[in-house]
């Protein structure tokens, strides 16, 4: 005899993002396709430091840390980078000129090719990264309740996929209480694989956000390092801000 799902109401999806180039500002969408592998279009791309190669990573090396505050977009199947309202194709020379600019060292962007793999002017991803990544209110209200300064909670340190705005009846780091657990948004569903273990890339500067070490000791005190979700996609469906998500309790 099948056993029947509990299904039982979780929250309502208030942010939807998406990052074409990884390690740069990303883009708010109101709605996307949750495809196999993740949504369309993030993460596709990357940037090397030009004069030894290594792939960027703004977390560990000093040189990197401005990239976040580079916008990206998706536009057409191709990024575009971003600065002070312009546009431009990211694999234009004039894309390479203006990041080698922003950063004062020769950089390159690329397309991203499968983790662990190699192809002529590309480049792989620095690791095997999940489908998508989920951050809830709940957590964020929790971490903002332990900092000094609450403000210095954003979204946007954390860099998810998806934000949901989680009933009221769920608090503290809700995330880490669903592992295993299975979310269904629409027709989607999604499986809330394991925490998201945290580099130091929420407390850097970017945009209007200041550099903030006090958000990764925090989360480093009271969350075990871990903040968030990886997920994996297990029925793709399309999503919209708004949409109801329903957690699979059995």
């Amino acid at each position: 005899m099948a056993r029947r799902r509990i299904m039982t109401a979780f929250g309502r999806i208030k942010e939807i993002w998406r990052y074409p180039i990884s390690s740069m500002g990303g883009e708010r969408l109101d709605g996307t396709e949750l495809a196999q592998g993740g949504i369309p279009g993030d993460r596709i791309w990357g940037i090397i430091d030009r004069r030894d190669g290594t792939v960027a990573a703004p977390e560990k090396r000093k040189h990197w840390r401005p990239l976040p505050n580079l916008l990206a977009r998706l536009k057409g199947d191709r990024p575009e980078i971003g600065l002070d309202g312009s546009w431009i194709d990211a694999g234009s020379s004039l894309a390479g000129e203006l990041v080698s600019a922003f950063l004062d060292f020769p950089a390159a962007l690329h397309p991203h090719v499968r983790f662990g793999s190699e192809a002529r002017d590309h480049i792989a991803p620095r690791y095997q990264r999940a489908d998508i990544h989920i951050v809830t209110s709940a957590s964020m209200n929790r971490l903002a309740g332990l900092l000094e300064d609450p403000s210095h909670v954003d979204s946007r340190r954390f860099r998810p996929n998806i934000v949901i705005e989680t009933d009221a009846s769920r608090e503290g780091f809700v995330e880490q209480q669903i592992i295993g657990k299975v979310l269904s948004i629409g027709k989607a569903r999604i499986v809330i694989s394991e925490p998201c273990a945290r580099c130091s890339f929420p407390a850097l500067a970017q945009g209007d956000l200041a550099f903030e070490p006090a958000v990764l000791q925090t989360i480093a005190r009271h969350g075990e390092g871990d903040f968030g979700a990886l997920c994996q996609i297990i029925e793709p469906g399309k999503i919209g801000l708004g949409d109801q998500a329903t957690l699979n309790e059995a």
